[in-house]
């Protein structure tokens, strides 16, 4: 038999600690972004052109780390139950 509130709570935990990864790959990245732009902005005179493109990459960086985190808890949901994950 298998404690559903323990599974539950134990989810809830994996769910912090997923954010958790999250909020430190975003303050990461965005502090890495930031200082490569704001020490090249007045140096490099072709970054005012391509900034934009060096966004949208970073977005995409930030988006594929999120879709992949939260697959990652979806997967721990669905087969929670199946896997015995926290027993």
């Amino acid at each position: 038999m298998v404690d559903e509130a323990l599974y539950h709570n134990k989810l809830k935990q994996d769910a912090g600690v997923i954010m958790l990864v999250l909020g430190l790959l975003y303050f990461s990245e965005t502090y890495i972004v930031y200082n490569i732009l704001s020490t090249l902005w007045g140096e490099v005179p072709a970054l005012g052109t391509i900034w934009p493109i060096y966004i949208v990459f970073y977005l995409l960086v930030i988006g594929i780390e999120t879709i992949g985190c939260v697959r990652v808890y979806n997967s721990i949901k669905e087969h929670m139950f199946d896997f015995e994950y926290y027993d």
